[in-house]
This record gives C-alpha cells, structure tokens and sequence, in this order.
C-alpha cells in the first residue's frame, strides 16, 4: 500500500504515477498548477489537491487571482513561512500565511504546513488557528513535541538516515502521525545528490518506509500500510 502525502506535479511526475498508481497528495501552488492538477484526476481519481500560496511566491501569486481555488481545494498547502531557502520579506510572507490560515479554519479545510527557519513562529501562529495540520519535511531539531502536541501529522521525506533532525521526528511522532512523501521525483534526486530515474519512484518511497521502520522497530511493509491508512484519515478527517 503505497502513498505519497506530498509531491508537486511535474511533467516527469505524470508519467510515473500513469504507471504507478498510488494513493497521494498534489501540492499546487499557482493557478496554473491547480488547473493542471484538475485535468490529471479527471483520469486519475485517487490523487486530491492540496492548494495554496507558498512563502517563495508569496509576492507573486495574489489572494485574489488563488482564492477560487482554494474555495475548491480539499486541503489548504503548502502554506507557511520560510527565511532559509528563500529572502521573501517576512512580513509578507507572514501576512499572507495568517490569511489562509484563517480561510482554512473558518472553511474547515486541513492545512499542510511549509516551515523551513520559521518553526517557531509558525508553531505560534497555527496556535492561534486550531485545525488539522500537516508538517511537511519537518528537518529541525526543535519544537518537535510541540508540534506534536496539537495533534499533528508529520510527513518524512527522502531520506530519515541522512538527516539527524527528521530522524528525531520519526522517534518522536507515534506511528499513527506519521506520513511518507516524496516531494516529487527531482526532491529524491536532490535528497540523494544523484539523478534518480522514473523506475526508481516506488523502491524510493519503499526506503524511507524501511527507515522509519528502522527507527519504529517495525517492517517497510508495516510502515506503508499505517502511512497508507494515515494519509486516508488525513484526508477524511473533520477539522476543529
């Protein structure tokens, strides 16, 4: 039972799920993604859509020309802030990120959570915004408990061995919280420092299944089927 909590739809992407059918989350992040996303589950119906602007585009990508598709998304994401791997003004980024999380909680609709230096701060906003939430790629050694405390789901990303602080979520966070994504196809590539081909998805998701089970005292195929049943609950999940 494969799944895939969080990817983003490349051209490459689309063929290997056309080959590859799995359960799993696609995040947009512009209109034209969203539209893109919509005419891939009109054949492939297992995949939801997961929208919102992201802190990198948060200068680019206005409420206005996003809301429709955030008024028809399932799930609100990847929304948050970031100061490591972008310089977008934090006052910007910070007022956007409120706006939706206030558009998410006041509509009920889950929430998948970009925290990359800003955990802190985020952790003090979604605070004052109760919803199901889902950490994506958690990588920092700090606030993992207090994340966890509000209930939230904690996807792992390629790969638990080589990055100390998503082992530390994967020891922290009960198996019932946790969650196996991707990123898409060239994240693995990035995470690996290698080109990974096409053929190599699923082995990929199955490794950081075994991972987490190295760390869970539990079997890759123990792992997929409870991330598999995480992601399902995720999805159907009533929020606050």
């Amino acid at each position: 039972m494969y799944s895939d909590a969080h990817f983003h739809l490349s051209e490459r992407m689309k063929k290997i799920l056309e080959t590859n059918p799995l359960s799993g989350i696609i995040s947009c992040t512009t209109p034209k993604e969203c539209i893109e996303a919509k005419a891939f589950l009109s054949k492939h119906s297992s995949y939801t859509i997961s929208c919102g602007i992201h802190p990198w585009k948060c200068d680019t990508i206005t409420w206005k020309e996003m809301l429709p598709f955030l008024e028809k998304a399932q799930i609100i994401g990847e929304i948050g802030m970031d100061n490591v791997w972008c310089k977008k003004d934090l006052d910007i980024q910070k007022t956007i990120f409120e706006k939706q999380l206030q558009f998410a909680m006041q509509h009920k609709k889950p929430v998948v959570l970009h925290t990359k230096g800003m955990e802190k701060e985020i952790l003090e906003c979604i605070r004052l915004y109760p919803n199901t939430y889902h950490v994506h790629w958690y990588s920092c050694m700090e606030y993992i408990e207090e994340y966890r405390d509000l209930d939230c789901y904690f996807s792992i990303g390629p790969f638990p061995s080589v990055d100390k602080s998503v082992q530390k979520v994967c020891q922290l966070v009960p198996c019932d919280r946790l969650l196996i994504e991707s990123d898409g196809i060239d994240a693995i590539s990035w995470a690996l420092h290698r080109n990974i081909q096409d053929d190599e998805y699923l082995s990929s998701l199955y490794t950081i299944a075994k991972q987490i089970g190295d760390i869970k005292k539990k079997t890759a195929e123990e792992i997929l089927e409870i991330t598999y049943h995480n992601l399902q609950r995720f999805l159907t999940q009533k929020t606050l």
